[in-house]
């Protein structure tokens, strides 16, 4: 690893909605009127660790990554929250390749052109061994108006997956159990610079049913992302608040948001950070969604008239 990766991930240990500039100012003026000399090119990394270790109220950045949370308070850093996410998730219960996971999904989204919102209901029953066919029900919950690109209520017939790529499936049954490869995987989807490439394939899948394993590895491998933060209050589609695993890029900030009592994945948020940026002003959010519940069950709904179908 080196020295500008290890400043960045040490820096991602501070939250989000904390000033450092007053402290790093301080701790670098008592340095410089202690040793007389310039600093050298080697303190920022120095300093961030110091800094990190002392917004987070431990002596070492080590032991406050891995320190306990009391049920209920704001954990301390990106590793912290990801660490008891993938813990809660390794004890969920594991289904048979016959049965099917049903997840029940709201989501908030501007309608393009007018910046208009529209809110639906996705429910999913996705094929655990993907063999057999899945369901995709969709309920819009408002009125669109002509000039208005909306999609349709209306069922989708989930075809089985065949001999797609395990990534590309709707369950995850087949990726790798293990955050470094799960990393390798996903820099390996689509393009730009391969911290940008995970976050956005790992931003993909967490959405996504899988075991239990994949989804704890998908959690620890987050927390490996280059330019990862943490944001103490993050709200979902629902109204729930809870802490939020972040990183931005061409001025939004990308939240994926976890209860921080459960430790369960609640849904995302989209915010705009930059203001007069041409998507909006600074603090708009273009995008919500929460998770309401996710389920195993035996058997797929009765697909309604005028069915569709999808690829898997």
């Amino acid at each position: 690893m080196d020295e500008l990766t290890l400043v960045e991930r040490l820096r991602s240990e501070i939250p989000e909605d904390i000033d450092v500039t007053g402290a790093e100012r301080r701790w670098r003026d008592r340095a410089l009127a202690g040793t007389g000399r310039r600093r050298r090119a080697r303190r920022p990394l120095l300093l961030a660790g110091v800094v990190a270790a002392g917004c987070a109220g431990a002596v070492t950045v080590v032991a406050v990554t891995h320190r306990p949370v009391e049920p209920g308070m704001p954990p301390a850093n990106v590793a912290a929250v990801l660490d008891q996410a993938a813990d809660r998730a390794a004890a969920d219960p594991v289904p048979r390749p016959d049965q099917f996971v049903h997840q029940d999904t709201v989501e908030l989204r501007r309608v393009p052109n007018n910046g208009r919102w529209y809110k639906d209901r996705n429910q999913s029953w996705i094929s655990v061994g993907g063999t057999a066919p899945g369901l995709f029900r969709l309920k819009n919950w408002i009125q669109p108006r002509p000039d208005e690109y909306v999609p349709l209520d209306g069922d989708s017939v989930i075809a089985p997956c065949g001999q797609r790529a395990p990534i590309d499936r709707p369950y995850l049954g087949d990726l790798p159990a293990d955050p470094d490869a799960l990393l390798r995987l996903l820099a390996r989807q689509g393009d730009g610079a391969r911290a940008e490439r995970q976050w956005e394939a790992a931003s993909d899948l967490i959405a996504r049913p899988a075991p239990p394993g994949v989804r704890a590895a998908l959690f620890r491998a987050i927390a490996r992302i280059p330019g990862v933060r943490l944001r103490t209050d993050s709200v979902d589609a629902a109204g729930r608040h809870g802490v939020a695993v972040t990183r931005t890029r061409d001025g939004v900030r990308e939240e994926l948001i976890f209860d921080p009592a459960s430790h369960r994945y609640l849904g995302r948020r989209d915010v705009i950070t930059r203001s007069g940026d041409r998507l909006g002003a600074r603090g708009s959010i273009l995008f919500s969604s929460a998770l309401m519940s996710t389920q195993i069950v035996d058997k797929v709904p009765k697909p309604r008239a005028g069915v569709a179908v999808d690829a898997c």
